[in-house]
Order: structure tokens, then C-alpha cells, then sequence
């Protein structure tokens, strides 16, 4: 079975078993089926055992109940570990395919696929972001910041009191550098809002947040910038010498590119307006 998607510019194919049917029900899926070749795959319902691995990171992952570690084996291949034996291996030197082994949780699944697409998009200038997109009048403002800042919160500000906007995502976009410039697209990782939009719209600005008892906001620097993107992209890529050096790359492009502030903000409408007027005019 073979269904193919095409995420954030590029055409990803899923195949395998059964596990492709379960893949393509989870939410916002379908939104993004197309009738192309697949440039990239994951092969699900793939036998894999795990090797001995230097462990680079451990985390919780937070809709699912799973332990994560991820790790690189002595040949150089990326190994994800979600417990009970469901894993995911990327290895560098085969660069287009990602392997998946058999997952029956569907937040497990979810996430693995995020995984697999970090993976597979960075050496094609495409990362999954931590954010919350707004597109104004055709143009599309990133709120990036940790879990609990209020990214949602200042995306609905916008809708509820700019003209002309509307959601691309609340979640995990896919932030792209191409010919043309910096772009962002809806994926369907959306987090708890079901914003599934294919959609591809040019980035005017990123916008970090911070909660503060007044509105502020200020533009950044070039060490700033990237201090305020990086912690947005997949955590694994900073855990490893050969991702974080493709990472600061993506990066550095990006913020060549883009403008980017950072924005002490209450949860208000004057936030709101403040930060449309500074990035807009």
C-alpha cells in the first residue's frame, strides 16, 4: 500500500502495510494527498532491531505514552526509540528514505512522522517549526516561543482585531528556504487546533514572545535571531554534530532573509495592533 502526501513542498510517500491506513487517518492527512511521484519515503511496518546506540537525547513525547531516545549507531545511522520496540532509522548515507517499524498508537504514529519529516526535509531546506502562523494580506507572521507563552493566544488577537487574516497553522509548519525566498507552509501537524491548510505563503516576519506585564517589541540582531529560531526546530538536531551544522545553515539563511523581533506581550488587543503596525507599517 503506497499513499503519497505533499507536505510542505515535497512529495513524501508512505508505504508499507497496514500501518499506511492508519497513518492516513489520523487528522489533517487527507489535506494533503497528491497525485505525484514521491521524491522522499517512509517505509512503515519496516523489521528493524534495535543496535547499540550512543544515546544523544530523551524525552517525553507529550500527546503520547512513550518515552523517547534518540540516538546514532556506529555506521552513523539516527535512531528514534519510542519503547515496545517501535523505532525509527534514518541513516545518512540514504538520505531519502526513512524506515518506521510497526506502530498501532496513533499519537505515536503522529509523531513519528514528524520525526521522519525532520529528517528527511532538513538537507531540503524544510523544518518543521514550533509556532503558531498568521497570514495578514498574504503574508505570514511566525509566533514563535516555549509551550505556554501564548502563541495561540496572540495568533487569535490578530484574527479577532487585524483585517484580512486568517490561521495556516498552530502548531508545527514547515518553514522552507527556497529560490525564491523564505516561505512557510500548513502541514498537518496542528497541534490541538485543526488547521490543515496547503497552503504556501511568503514570511514577513518571526515574532518570539515572552509574557511580560506591558507590550514591548523590539527587532533583533543576527546572534539574537538565531538564538530566538533554533529553539523552535526539532530538538534531536542540536543533540548531534552533522544535523545542528545543516541546522545553523538552515538558519542562517533564514535570518539572513527575514526580520525577526522579539515581543514582550500581554493578552490583549493592543498586542496585537502593536505588533501588525511595528512588522507591517
Amino acid at each position: 500500500m503506497t499513499s503519497v502526501l505533499n507536505i510542505g513542498g515535497m512529495a513524501l510517500g508512505l508505504e508499507g502495510g497496514d500501518s499506511v491506513q492508519l497513518a492516513m487517518a489520523l487528522p489533517g492527512m487527507t489535506e494533503f494527498v497528491a497525485s505525484v511521484e514521491p521524491e522522499v519515503q517512509v517505509r512503515l511496518d519496516a523489521r528493524l532491531s534495535l543496535p547499540q546506540c550512543r544515546l544523544l537525547h530523551r524525552f517525553d513525547i507529550a500527546d503520547g505514552n512513550a518515552m523517547c531516545r534518540f540516538g546514532v549507531d556506529a555506521d552513523g545511522a539516527y535512531w528514534y526509540d519510542f519503547d515496545a520496540g517501535r523505532l525509527l532509522r534514518f541513516d545518512p548515507r540514504s538520505p531519502d528514505v526513512v524506515m518506521l517499524t510497526t506502530m498501532t498508537d496513533a499519537s505515536v504514529l503522529r509523531f513519528a512522522l514528524w520525526s521522519a519529516y525532520g529528517m528527511l526535509g532538513l538537507r531540503r531546506h524544510r523544518v518543521p517549526v514550533h509556532s503558531s502562523v498568521v497570514v495578514c494580506d498574504g503574508r505570514a507572521v511566525m509566533c514563535l516561543g516555549e509551550s505556554g507563552t501564548g502563541k495561540s493566544t496572540h495568533t487569535r488577537l490578530w484574527l479577532e482585531n487585524i483585517q484580512g487574516t486568517h490561521l495556516l497553522n498552530d502548531d508545527s509548519p514547515i518553514l522552507a528556504v527556497e529560490e525564491g525566498g523564505v516561505v512557510v507552509y500548513g502541514s498537518p501537524w496542528s497541534g490541538k487546533t485543526h488547521c490543515y491548510r496547503q497552503e504556501c505563503v511568503p514570511v514577513a516576519a518571526l515574532l518570539r514572545l515572552e509574557q511580560k506585564p506591558e507590550n514591548s517589541i523590539r527587532r533583533l540582531g543576527v546572534i539574537e535571531s538565531f538564538a530566538a529560531l533554533q529553539p523552535s526546530c526539532p530538538p534531536c538536531m542540536a543533540r548531534d554534530e552533522r544535523l545542528m551544522d545543516s541546522l545553523v545553515g538552515f538558519i542562517s539563511d533564514v535570518i539572513q532573509r527575514v526580520p525577526v523581533y522579539r515581543m514582550g506581550c500581554l493578552p490583549d488587543a493592543e498586542a496585537a495592533q502593536l505588533s501588525h503596525k511595528t512588522i507591517f507599517g
